[in-house]
């Protein structure tokens, strides 16, 4: 199981690196690069989805959030992750990343953002096949609040 849990990592790894790079390279592919074709994504808590219906869906597909991503890389000038933990179970194929988010905006302002991924692996463990995300939604509706009024969604 050891070389499975060392799979996992590398996989959890590209997945950080690649929503890092996403931003810095104004590339939205990279943000569904490392996942299944048929992934879905989930953001949470469900009543900060209901907050921003024009924003998000309960469940989305890797198309629907590179669409995302190309509004918010509108506002999104840089964007650092630390992850602080990691709990990955090999028997499940599942991880939870615990993470703070440091996105900077194009007007020069920076917030911080607590981040919850839940993560389900493919069968051999080199995808990402769902993303459930828990976001602190204090920090996270400043950043929205800009996003939507710059892109005149709100």
């Amino acid at each position: 199981m050891a070389d499975f849990r060392e799979v996992l990592q590398k996989t959890i790894n590209a997945f950080v690196e690649n929503n890092t790079l996403g931003v810095k390279n104004k590339d939205v592919t990279l943000f569904s690069a490392i996942l299944t074709d048929d992934c879905i994504r989930m953001y949470r808590p469900l009543s900060f989805i209901q907050r921003y219906p024009q924003f998000f869906k309960t469940q989305i597909t890797n198309a629907d959030f590179e669409a995302q991503m190309r509004v918010e890389l509108q506002t999104m000038k840089d964007v650092s992750q630390k992850i602080s933990r990691t709990v990955i179970d090999t028997v499940e194929r599942r991880a939870t990343l615990w993470g703070e988010l440091t996105v900077t905006t194009a007007d020069g302002s920076v917030s911080k953002v607590e981040v919850i991924w839940d993560l389900n692996f493919s069968e051999d463990g080199t995808r990402v096949s769902q993303v459930m995300q828990f976001v602190d939604t204090y920090e996270s509706t400043k950043v929205l609040e800009q996003i939507l009024a710059k892109a005149g969604a709100h």
